[in-house]
């Protein structure tokens, strides 16, 4: 028997929102500035991770990371409301079957100004039973502290959340806290990474990841008749 869903977590950057390139442009103008070649390698170290301004400090030479993700949220939030950052194809689709059917959340490692911005741009910020940001715990992707804390925060069991996730470390992050895990992989150096594993559904887009959710979700809907018809008899 299919296990039911209760939750769809949705991660932001590179999930819903098409920000893996603007991040790349925002630290690879910051760090040129404070005089560090942006690298393959610092890309790799950063994408997914909530712990990039950290890395960012480290390299520039800057004794406060703080310092990095205010001029960075400064800078992506103008490319938000200038309207250079866009919606990924088939992203409102994806959320109007989940909202449709489930609670649903957002688990970012972006901060919280950004995730909310984005989201108020997009109409998408009343949609959610749980936002939550890097600002909100100590411990962030690819940790699975986030997606254990979204799920205890819903008052559902990881095993009946999905989170839809693109960068192998957010992967990992859901996987880890047991929750099931449909990717729409963004890979920072375009080949698979070993996450890819972790992923019970691996999607081309949003499109075809909407396709696997209607079909994960049909117990859940099920469910939801079964109820309303009993409650009506």
């Amino acid at each position: 028997m299919s296990v039911p869903i209760d939750a769809v977590l949705f991660d932001l950057d590179g999930t819903l929102v098409a920000t893996m390139e603007p991040w790349d442009r925002c630290w690879f103008d910051f760090a040129a500035r404070h005089g560090h070649a942006w690298t393959d390698t610092d890309r790799r170290r950063t994408h997914g991770h909530g712990d990039w301004a950290d890395h960012l400090a480290e390299v520039c030479g800057i004794d406060s990371a703080a310092r990095v993700i205010e001029e960075c949220t400064d800078l992506m939030v103008e490319q938000v409301r200038a309207g250079r950052i866009e919606l990924l194809p088939g992203v409102r689709e994806l959320v109007r079957t989940a909202t449709n059917a489930a609670a649903t959340g957002v688990v970012s490692a972006s901060p919280h100004r950004f995730v909310h911005a984005t989201l108020e741009h997009f109409g998408l910020h009343r949609r959610w039973d749980l936002t939550l940001t890097r600002e909100d715990l100590t411990e962030t992707k690819p940790d699975p502290a986030p997606y254990l804390h979204a799920a205890a925060r819903l008052g559902v069991l990881p095993k009946h959340c999905v989170a839809v996730e693109d960068s192998a470390a957010g992967i990992r992050s859901a996987a880890t806290a047991g929750l099931r895990v449909l990717a729409i992989p963004s890979w920072a150096d375009h080949s698979p990474a070993p996450e890819a594993a972790l992923a019970e559904y691996l999607a081309p887009d949003a499109f075809r990841a909407d396709e696997w959710l209607r079909t994960a979700l049909e117990p859940t809907i099920a469910g939801m008749y079964e109820v309303s018809a009993a409650n009506s008899s």
